[in-house]
């Protein structure tokens, strides 16, 4: 018998335990096991090859692979059992990473992996969302006796995601701070079996914590190839028919503009004059704005994250216009014979506050989530993940070629600049969106 309770709370809070609990835990190891993983194979490339390439290459593959492998696997986090489904891809990226930490492993068989374990994400990451979704509306009818189309649902989804993303901060902070020191300190082998026990841990953990839930109702049935095909056009009629779940979709995707920093900071760190060691801080930056930012927004309720989600798109990227400024600070850098700290001071700032501000994706998601029927919000999920990843790609690979033609600092301000007129333009329409009465998108069986 559920537990009744005579008044709502002032604020709902996330639960500390059962099965949110077991995720987000899950989801904090297997991170920290990543940060050592791409640290481990950057080293065996490079120290078997001698070539920035081949490393660039092993890279490039966790966010290639996905461009590719996405949109055909989102699809299963709706046809399938979601617990059964994590604990499978888990698994298999346990499978994989074992086969790479051979000491004699082939280069093409580091790289086939690495794409492997990144292809996986992304049925893994759709199954997780929708599990955030059931298990947080589960909480609210078993200890609130509220109803699941209670608006306080969106509230606490968008609290779970804020939960997520800055425990998927914090181990990626981490690891830029302590990766590459375990690494020479255990071996790259050695590392990587950690990895490996991060995500048997992971899969036990969910196995055991999370309920078995049956797969969505109304979820496709037949070949796995139409099934999937006929999710993917379901899934597209919903961003065609609703502009809302456009205007969320594109919102996900402008949040690419803010990787441009992170893919030049070794020439950004160099035209600034400052040493080698600083390029750790700046790249976690941003890192440490967006675990401030997701904890402030993990506070707000979702209809505040929906107002604010325009203002913070923009404000994510208009710190990487003042770039504009960096070739001034690196020639006042010489004039003053080498005062550098304080342009990389400056720099490092903004790329708090874009962080900080970074954090609007996080309601963006959890609405697009809230706007689809359950029969494809795996799908959904999904689909963000790969559009999430293809995105910080071409911002990576944008600010890359920019910087071979102009300089660092002016390619990042560029960037920036685009997305302040993207994300602005999305900004006006939202608002827009928001004033007129909002209609839930219904998804086709």
């Amino acid at each position: 018998m559920a537990r009744q309770v005579k008044t709502r709370p002032e604020r709902l809070r996330l639960p500390r335990g059962g099965e949110f609990a077991a995720v987000w835990i899950g989801e904090l190891g297997s991170v920290a096991g990543d940060q050592l993983a791409k640290v481990a194979v950057a080293l065996l490339v490079f120290d078997r090859t001698g070539s920035a390439a081949w490393t660039g290459a092993a890279y490039a593959a966790n966010f290639l692979a996905p461009l590719v492998t996405g949109p055909l696997l989102a699809g299963l986090a709706d046809r399938y059992r979601r617990r059964e489904l994590m604990v499978t891809c888990l698994l298999l990226q346990a499978l994989c990473v074992a086969l790479m930490a051979v000491p004699v492993a082939p280069l093409p068989l580091l790289v086939a992996g690495t794409m492997i374990v990144a292809s996986l994400q992304i049925p893994f990451k759709g199954a997780q969302g929708a599990v955030i979704r059931q298990a947080l509306a589960d909480h609210l009818i078993e200890n609130h006796a509220l109803s699941p189309e209670d608006p306080a649902r969106n509230e606490l989804n968008a609290a779970g995601r804020a939960r997520l993303q800055l425990t998927r901060e914090i181990g990626q902070l981490a690891g830029l701070g302590g990766a590459a020191a375990v690494v020479l300190a255990i071996g790259t082998s050695w590392a990587l079996a950690v990895d490996v026990v991060t995500y048997l841990l992971a899969a036990v953990l969910l196995r055991c914590r999370l309920r078995d839930r049956p797969a969505p109702t109304g979820a496709l049935t037949g070949s796995a190839v139409a099934s999937l095909a006929r999710q993917l056009q379901t899934a597209g009629r919903l961003v065609r028919d609703d502009r809302a779940v456009r205007l969320l979709v594109l919102f996900i995707a402008l949040i690419g503009c803010t990787a441009a920093a992170d893919a030049v900071v070794v020439p950004l760190a160099a035209e600034l004059g400052a040493p080698r060691w600083v390029i750790g801080p700046l790249l976690g930056a941003d890192c440490a704005g967006m675990i401030l930012g997701a904890r402030w927004m993990e506070q707000q309720p979702g209809s505040r994250q929906a107002k604010l989600m325009g203002p913070l798109a923009v404000l994510s990227v208009a710190p990487l216009v003042l770039f504009w400024l960096e070739p001034m600070a690196s020639a006042a850098t010489v004039r003053h014979g080498g005062a550098w700290w304080w342009p990389t001071l400056g720099a490092g700032m903004l790329l708090v506050v874009s962080g900080a501000c970074s954090v609007y994706y996080i309601g963006a998601t959890a609405d697009l989530t809230e706007r689809v029927n359950e029969n494809v919000a795996g799908t959904v999920n999904g689909l963000s993940s790969t559009i999430l990843r293809a995105a910080q790609g071409l911002g990576a690979m944008t600010a890359g070629g920019l910087a071979q033609i102009s300089s660092a600092g002016m390619a990042v301000a560029l960037v920036g600049s685009l997305g302040v007129l993207l994300t602005g333009a999305c900004a006006v329409q939202w608002r827009r969106t928001q004033r007129s009465p909002q209609v839930r998108s219904t998804a086709e069986a």
